[in-house]
């Protein structure tokens, strides 16, 4: 591999060497002029890009987008609530859309008749219940009904068929009209609230600016006025409300998954989904054979295994050679030596068998890997939940410790849960590079291996009683970790180019 000196990035491979510049320092905190040990500051809350709402506060919104659509369409605005959703809040590619052939579109999207209206049909009764009655209600298409029979229909589509009804077409089976808040209004005022939440769902939901927070029991939305807007946050949105704090990727709703693009984590996702359960069924019951690397599954109490492939015979519990494993080395069952061998077979074998062999001993590889970083990002967030309760035991050990000093460990307990997060999806990102990119692969590898040693040396730290802390150790290692961490990600934003 190429020297240090080659790389952009400027730190030693020695934890203790590492220094930072003062002016690298100072983007952590502003109040690091007046205290060095100041904790780190987490530059992603100070960027305006992605706001977090309420819910009613994103009716305005909408609401603005219909009045431009309108105005521009010369539209009934009810008409393009349906032609909005349809292209997914759009404007610009509705716009298009319409002007080529804007009586197409409006048929397709069952509200012709809202700009283009037809006569009622005058029935003296109505056409569902048939009874005869004088107060009747008509759609823009013609067809009439009685207001019992409208209310009935209105509500059996908004209780039974949920989010969907704002779908609902003409109570006449032949017409594809859609019904809109203008009939709710008229023939169900009392189920309008909860249609007008249907179609706000809708809105947030098809619209491509938009997103609710996954957080269990919230109901913020995350908005952006643009797709430039969301990149200045990475495209993440961060939900601050008390007892929600969740961060999620805008675009799929998964937790942020930097490096790895979103395509990328829908392929492993479904691929784990598929594989994963084989996969840890093969971690906890079989072995490699030491010589050829077969997959062995132990079905017997005896550690003297023999590998059916290639007749190699080995110790079950420390995979060394069996001749090894007389009287003179303490006995059969006394092994006191633990080698794992992590080769794997020849890549000249190009067997159907030994092409799914490599496959999967690849998966394995960097599943293992995102595995272990999950479970420790799992065990990174319980640790941060305990962290306050040792924040105030350090406090209390000295009367001249005040929070904003002991802020420290907290801040550290978040940077090892990203740093965590990172590492679990760079092996994601590291899975699905393409073998032509042999070079990157090596320089990415190598931030990771940065990354992952540091964060370990930072999880050590953070996890010492209190009474063995070093703050200046912690809060300088925290520092750290971050550029250690910023610098990954911008090797994989600037296109792994040097």
């Amino acid at each position: 591999m190429a020297s240090d000196d080659e790389y952009s990035y400027a730190y030693s491979e020695e934890e203790e060497d590492y220094q930072m510049s003062d002016d690298e320092s100072m983007q952590f905190n502003p109040e690091a002029k007046e205290n060095p040990n100041a904790a780190p500051v987490f530059s992603y809350a100070k960027k305006p890009g992605i706001q977090m709402l309420p819910a009613d506060q994103v009716f305005p919104e909408m609401k603005r987008k219909l009045v431009d659509a309108t105005e521009v369409l010369g539209i009934p605005e009810v008409a393009a609530v349906v032609l909005m959703r349809e292209f997914h809040w759009q404007k610009d590619v509705l716009l298009e859309t319409f002007f080529r052939d804007p009586d197409g579109l409006l048929k397709k999207n069952g509200v012709y008749h809202r700009v283009n209206p037809k006569p009622a049909l005058n029935s003296p009764h109505c056409a569902i219940c048939y009874d005869d009655v004088e107060e009747k209600m008509a759609m823009p298409c013609g067809h009439e009904f009685c207001m019992d029979c409208w209310h009935d229909f209105c509500a059996n589509a908004i209780q039974e068929e949920g989010p969907i009804c704002v779908c609902t077409s003409c109570p006449d089976a032949s017409c594809d009209e859609i019904v809109t808040e203008e009939e709710v209004t008229k023939a169900a005022p009392d189920h309008l609230p909860k249609f007008r939440t249907y179609q706000l769902r809708s809105f947030v939901e098809s619209n491509k600016l938009t997103r609710w927070c996954p957080g269990a029991g919230c109901e913020r939305v995350a908005t952006a006025q643009s797709a430039s807007a969301m990149e200045q946050d990475d495209n993440v949105a961060h939900c601050d409300c008390e007892g929600c704090q969740t961060s999620f990727c805008m675009k799929c709703g998964e937790e942020p998954h930097s490096p790895t693009d979103c395509p990328a984590l829908a392929l492993w996702n479904e691929k784990c989904r598929n594989e994963s359960e084989t996969a840890n069924w093969i971690l906890a019951n079989t072995k490699s054979c030491p010589k050829c690397v077969s997959r062995i599954e132990k079905n017997h109490g005896c550690n003297h295994m023999t590998c059916q492939k290639c007749r190699h015979e080995f110790c079950w519990i420390c995979m060394g050679d069996w001749t090894d494993h007389g009287a003179n080395t303490g006995g059969y069952y006394k092994c006191n030596k633990y080698d794992v061998d992590t080769g794997t077979s020849s890549g000249d074998d190009l067997s159907d068998a030994a092409r799914a062999k490599r496959e999967l001993d690849r998966y394995l590889h960097y599943y293992k890997r995102f595995h272990a970083h999950a479970e420790a990002q799992k065990f990174a967030r319980k640790q941060l939940k305990e962290t306050e309760n040792r924040m105030v035991l350090l406090q209390e050990s000295s009367d001249d410790v005040k929070w904003s000093d002991v802020e420290f460990l907290k801040t550290a307990n978040e940077q090892l849960v990203e740093c965590r997060r990172v590492l679990k999806y760079s092996y994601v990102y590291a899975y699905y590079l393409k073998p032509q990119f042999e070079m990157q692969k090596q320089r990415f590898e190598h931030h990771q291996e940065m990354l992952e040693r540091f964060t370990e040396t930072l999880s050590e730290l953070s996890e010492k009683p209190l009474a063995e802390m070093d703050r200046t150790d912690v809060v300088n290692k925290t520092r750290v970790v971050d550029q250690f961490m910023k610098n990954i990600l911008k090797y994989v934003a600037d296109g792994m180019d040097d």
